[in-house]
């Protein structure tokens, strides 16, 4: 008895990935296509949810309207099935317009209504896509209004200052909102360009051990420290030869906003020609001389 050969599944369609221009900015290579709006129109969800407020909700009047437009064409299709006009006409466009948009909207005037089997089979259409339309738009601005407020800001600069005689990378973040954030944990990096005894170049991440990489709860000012001790990856480097390597101290944080249970992410980068070696920052704690103390975050960035 023969064996059946298995079938081959079909192979999948190759996705093509297109190119990508990087830009040299401050001695590393970026891209803004990727973040820009219009690169996420094949994304809805994104683009729903990144977009500005007046952005979104033109967006939503753009859908509402299309739809409505959508509907009325086919609706002319047979304008002698919508009733409810003066009679010894047929509905126009005005009428087919208006007759879509109290279908969509569920409004049931009584005025305009179907008499044929073509504009109730379109009406009973129009309903699922009303439900669809209307499901998705409240799920969107639900999407919206559950996300956190809560705003990082870091420090446009970082040194590297003495700390009990060490070295230290040293760079400032603040609570621009003053949300409660719990549980926030911050990662910190050192990116550069690399080369095997070949000769292949490679970007390589780094990790940098920080003092207190762990905040319970992260209201106000968060100042991180990194050692520059024979540990660290940046023990013996040069700005200069840092620069040579398109060096950068990247940064990644996330924490839990305690009010709306909702995560909150932050990220920043520094390239080499925002390092300054030897360089302090000045102290925003400032003493009010009755036991009170200041938080002056004027100085946040000197």
């Amino acid at each position: 008895m023969a064996r059946s050969r298995p079938r081959s599944r079909p192979q999948a369609r190759p996705r093509r990935l297109k190119p990508i221009h990087l830009q040299r900015e401050g001695g590393v290579y970026r891209t803004d296509e990727i973040d820009q709006i219009f690169s996420l129109w094949r994304e809805p969800y994104r683009l729903m949810l990144s977009c500005p407020w007046w952005g979104f909700l033109l967006l939503i009047a753009a859908g509402y309207l299309a739809i409505n437009l959508l509907f009325a064409g086919l609706y002319l299709l047979d304008p002698a099935g919508i009733g409810g006009v003066p009679e010894g006409s047929v509905a126009g466009f005005s009428e087919a317009f208006f007759f879509s948009v109290q279908t969509l909207g569920t409004i049931g005037y009584g005025v305009l209504h179907p008499r044929s089997l073509t504009v109730h089979l379109l009406v009973t259409l129009q309903a699922l896509v009303s439900l669809i339309f209307t499901a998705v738009t409240t799920g969107l601005v639900f999407a919206r209004f559950s996300r956190s407020k809560a705003e990082i800001l870091f420090s446009e600069i970082a040194t590297v200052q003495p700390w009990n005689g060490v070295p230290c990378l040293t760079f400032r973040m603040a609570n621009v909102h003053h949300n409660s954030l719990v549980e926030g944990h911050l990662n910190v990096f050192l990116g550069m360009d690399e080369y095997s005894t070949e000769g292949q170049r490679m970007r390589r991440v780094h990790t940098l051990k920080l003092v207190r990489n762990h905040a319970f709860h992260f209201r106000l000012m968060w100042t991180v420290m990194h050692l520059i001790d024979e540990h660290s990856p940046l023990a013996g480097l040069e700005i200069e030869e840092l620069k040579a390597r398109h060096g950068e101290i990247l940064v990644s944080f996330h924490g839990i906003d305690e009010t709306v249970r909702s995560p909150v992410f932050a990220r920043m980068s520094y390239p080499a020609s925002q390092l300054r070696p030897d360089e302090t920052f000045e102290d925003i704690v400032l003493d009010q001389g009755d036991g009170d103390r200041t938080l002056d975050f004027s100085r946040f960035n000197l």
